[in-house]
């Protein structure tokens, strides 16, 4: 099993040519999202829950194959384990 894994041991010179390289690719990434221009605005919701409204109409062919492909549905709204993904 050992020897078809990807896995090996990384030499030191090896380490540091990664660290390097990921300063390198971390500056560069800082240094372009620094030159983003954004509005500034920041909304902020204390308790973290939005006010209900009336939402928009959605095409109801849409909602059916939506509702079909999802693989576990209450009425009419999906339902998903939080963090079922990480799994």
């Amino acid at each position: 099993m050992a020897e078809n894994s990807l896995w090996r041991k990384v030499e030191e010179k090896e380490k540091e040519q990664i660290r390097m390289e990921s300063k390198k690719l971390l500056s560069e990434f800082a240094s372009k999202l620094s030159k983003v221009k954004t509005s500034g605005e920041h909304f902020e919701n204390g308790d973290g829950m939005r006010e209900e409204g009336d939402g928009w109409n959605t095409d109801a062919e849409f909602r059916s194959v939506t509702l079909s492909n999802a693989p576990f549905v209450e009425g009419d709204s999906i339902v998903a384990e939080k963090g079922a993904w990480k799994k």
